[in-house]
């Protein structure tokens, strides 16, 4: 993957999970269409659990793309960084989808939870179509590849007064 555009992973990803969250549940005016299955539950969710490491994985490409459009290269103190939010983001986000999602069902049926969800994830896919262009913007300005920034790239080569380690017995 580190050598195909994290981008359209992103995209596919961004595009394809609200709808699967209407099919989750089913959305309400999907019901009188499509009765709830167990046939359907288990494949919507199957579907869900490809496209949210689909989106997911690539997050921290972006990320590491995003810094060496905007300072060039990375030093690997700041690779370190962004590793680390990257990492706290997903328990963090269990914590708080944990909190909300108690919330949620205590007003709400599963059927219109899942439609809300599938509201905030177009909602999120609006956002990220607006923050990618501008990135897609920033690179032409800059005449930087307009596909992506290889990873190999984004990481400064060691020093040659760096020390390399012996491995002689």
């Amino acid at each position: 993957m580190d050598r195909l555009n994290p981008y359209v992973f992103m995209f596919l990803s961004a595009f394809l999970l609200p709808g699967c969250y209407l099919f989750l549940g089913p959305a309400p005016f999907l019901m009188g269409v499509l009765p709830a299955s167990k046939v359907q539950l288990v494949v919507t969710l199957a579907f869900i659990g490809v496209l949210v490491p689909l989106g997911c994985y690539p997050g921290l490409l972006i990320m590491f793309d995003i810094y060496t459009v905007k300072n060039g290269t990375m030093p690997q103190a700041i690779k370190n960084y962004i590793t680390s939010i990257y990492c706290a983001s997903f328990p963090l986000g269990g914590c708080i989808g944990s909190a909300m999602s108690g919330v949620i069902a205590e007003h709400f049926s599963f059927s219109y939870s899942t439609a809300y969800i599938s509201l905030a994830f177009l909602l999120e896919t609006f956002l990220m179509c607006v923050f990618n262009i501008a990135v897609y913007r920033a690179k032409r300005r800059q005449g930087l590849k307009t596909e992506t920034t290889p990873l190999l790239e984004t990481v400064s080569p060691p020093s040659s007064s760096s020390r390399q380690p012996s491995y002689d017995y």
